[in-house]
């Protein structure tokens, strides 16, 4: 029941539960027009894109199911659909804009990937193909692995700033924020680890600080792996002599992450967003050591993308050094394009262009794995989430009871 209440010139609605005001009628009548306008457009702009997608898609069913991958030759189909978009975003505001960017990246990349496989359809049919259990086991495992020891070192950083957290539930606590990333931009991976960390004792100042280090140490990890592993690719080393040069990328990397260089980097990205500063930092002995301890973790993400490989379909152990390397470089180039979803659309695209030497050149057969890859690693992502929520949920409570 609401009770009203006169205050001036304007009619507050006050709740029957206290007196805090439910509704101002006066602040309301003009959020009313101003929301009113902007559906409006909302409704115009949604008409029009649906208009045109229907004749789009009218076209392509008179012109034929095959045809509709093909946004080049002079059509440039993607073009307005991306125009649409951006419309739509900036009617829905920063957010909608955000959103709009995003379907347009994910979009022309599987747009591109589809056209691939089209037009390499016969390559992938001709293809020999199989189903190898043994190899998609050591997959399923090198990839948990994976995920259990790239936990368990977030874990052994905090360790580092003097907070131990309990094994399981802090596994859970990374598991459960890495499903996260398939929000854009990787906030809500590091405010919900900051949240679900903090019950264990762990300051915020000191959980962000970790995740901050985290992903810098996979950085430097990253770059260091796939530049190690390129000039140990033969295909590679037949370019150019200068090819070992690329080994100078792992030290500056490992440079980068000394206390003074990074700190100074660090804080001033962190003031630019208006963020608390770093006032913690590794000593650089534990910087080197971290470092060779993820470059470990993603040469198990490498091996476990080459099981994959030979569960479905055959490549010579000579490219193994390529398929190690498409892995971190994914993720590297993933962390940059910070739209993007837990990396959807950028992973496939590395991986199409980088297995594809392996594949004989064969770039609809790479764009078919990198979507099986995409499926495969979600599946385990979400395996291995859940799993370790069962496992803490039952052996953490039994230990604290």
């Amino acid at each position: 029941m609401l009770k009203p209440a006169e205050t001036g010139t304007n009619l507050v609605l006050y709740s029957a539960a206290g007196n805090r005001p439910a509704t101002h009628i006066g602040a309301n009548i003009a959020l009313t027009d101003k929301n009113w306008l902007r559906h409006a457009a909302r409704v115009v702009l949604g008409g029009l894109i649906l208009l045109f997608l229907g004749m789009l898609l009218r076209r392509e069913i008179d012109r034929g199911w095959g045809d509709i991958f093909i946004i080049g030759h002079g059509r440039w189909d993607l073009l307005p659909l991306a125009a649409a978009a951006i419309l739509t975003g900036l009617t829905y505001g920063k957010k909608g804009l955000r959103l709009a960017a995003q379907a347009i990246l994910v979009g022309a990349v599987f747009l591109f990937l589809g056209r691939a496989i089209h037009e390499d359809w016969g390559q992938i049919t001709g293809r020999a193909w199989h189903f190898k259990i043994p190899w998609m086991a050591a997959s399923l495992i090198l990839m948990s692995s994976l995920y259990l020891s790239q936990a368990s070192g977030w874990l052994l950083i905090l360790k580092r700033f003097g907070h131990q957290v309990p094994l399981l539930p802090g596994v859970f606590v990374w598991s459960k924020s890495l499903l996260a990333r398939y929000v854009p931009g990787n906030v809500l991976m590091v405010v919900g680890r900051v949240v679900m960390i903090e019950p264990f004792g762990v300051p915020k100042r000191v959980s962000f600080t970790s995740v901050i280090y985290e992903q810098s140490l996979l950085a430097a990890a990253s770059a260091s792996v796939v530049s190690i592993a390129l000039p140990l690719w033969p295909a590679l080393r037949g370019v150019s002599p200068l090819i070992w040069l690329i080994l100078l990328i792992p030290p500056m990397a490992v440079m980068g992450l000394h206390p003074r260089v990074f700190g100074s980097a660090a804080n001033f990205l962190l003031k630019k967003v208006r963020r608390q500063p770093i006032e913690e930092f590794l000593p650089f002995r534990t910087v080197i050591a971290f470092v060779g301890y993820y470059a470990l973790t993603l040469i198990l993400s490498g091996l476990g993308l080459y099981s994959l490989v030979r569960a479905v379909t055959m490549i010579s152990f000579s490219d193994l050094p390529i398929v190690i390397a498409s892995a971190p470089l994914a993720w590297l180039l993933a962390l940059f394009v910070f739209i993007s979803p837990s990396g959807l659309g950028v992973r496939e695209g590395v991986y199409t262009f980088t297995l594809a030497f392996a594949f004989n050149h064969e770039s609809g057969v790479a764009s078919a794995f990198a979507i099986l890859a995409r499926f495969w690693q979600t599946m385990i992502e979400v395996s291995f989430a859940l799993t370790v929520m069962l496992l803490a949920k039952k052996f953490h409570r039994s230990r604290q009871g």
